[in-house]
């Protein structure tokens, strides 16, 4: 039986230190493990296998670690897993990961998740992500380091966002987005979202040596401003010596988005275990994945 009081409930299974707060009317279920320092508002709700860090801050309203809206996913062992520093805004919600795409769905650290945004399953945030308000990421995205999403935009599953990207306010997200790159519609719904710049504060935050932010910056111009096919221009970007390791990536980047079912890499992952749930999945697990998923 659960503790139930007027104020909260939280299981006696559960795994809670003594330093995390729990504020009114919450629910915290028995696989769930809290980590010190982290604050749950008034009428959070934590279920599933979640697994949340240090120093956390979570919403009003909120509720992390429920089932996916994925009808492939049977009701098997499955995680979500939450670094340190993370906020989430009021009325977030987060779902674990599903069988068929690796059981996991990770959320970094030092993140920001606005209100009323969602993060669905199998997706895998890194670090120093900037999300707005009402953001609504579909299932197994990847969005790396210091990727920035502005209000009211939505991103279609399979779909990667490179590390520094910065997407605008409601965009509408179809295919893989370059790092370093400003991609956004120039009148919403009625032009199509494209890449439009670079984003020179990601470029900042990353701390790229000036060398390297100078070959990027010019990489990107290349890439983008030219009207030569893109597969063209990459050939030439990377015959640069020496080719600096941001710019490789984004050429990296850019093939795997060409190579991709609609520019979307991750696409080759349907009914797969992606890399990223091998990093996170304990051994055991992932042998029985491996098991239990079909050959393509």
């Amino acid at each position: 039986m659960s503790s139930v009081t007027v104020l909260c409930e939280v299981a006696p299974e559960a795994q809670v230190d003594p330093s995390a707060r729990i504020d009114r009317w919450c629910v915290v279920g028995p696989h769930v493990c809290i980590g010190p320092g982290t604050q749950l508002a008034r009428r959070v709700t934590l279920t599933g296998h979640t697994v949340i860090g240090r120093d956390n801050v979570i919403g009003e309203g909120s509720v992390v670690g429920a089932d996916p809206q994925d009808l492939k996913y049977r009701g098997g062992l499955a995680w979500l897993l939450i670094g340190d520093r993370n906020r989430l805004g009021v009325n977030v919600t987060v779902h674990v990961g599903t069988e068929p795409g690796g059981r996991v769905t990770h959320i970094g650290s030092d993140n920001e998740i606005g209100d009323g945004s969602h993060v669905a399953h199998d997706c895998y945030l890194a670090d120093h992500i900037r999300m707005g308000r009402k953001v609504l990421l579909a299932g197994h995205i990847v969005l790396r380091t210091g990727a920035v999403i502005e209000d009211m935009t939505g991103i279609h599953h399979f779909t990667q966002i490179g590390r520094g990207a910065h997407i605008g306010p409601r965009t509408p997200v179809t295919r893989d987005v370059p790092p370093f790159v400003h991609y956004y519609s120039e009148d919403y719904y009625w032009d199509p979202p494209m890449v439009r710049g670079i984003h020179d504060a990601g470029i900042a935050a990353a701390k790229l040596p000036a060398a390297e932010a100078a070959q990027l910056r010019w990489a990107i111009g290349e890439l983008f401003d030219s009207e030569s096919a893109l597969a063209v221009m990459l050939d030439r970007v990377e015959r640069l010596s020496p080719l600096y390791e941001a710019t490789a990536q984004l050429c990296a980047m850019c093939r795997q988005s060409l190579s991709g079912l609609y520019g979307r890499y991750r696409e080759q992952f349907r009914n797969q275990v992606p890399p990223e749930a091998r990093e996170f999945l304990p051994p055991w697990l992932l042998e029985q994945v491996r098991k239990e998923t079909p050959c393509r």
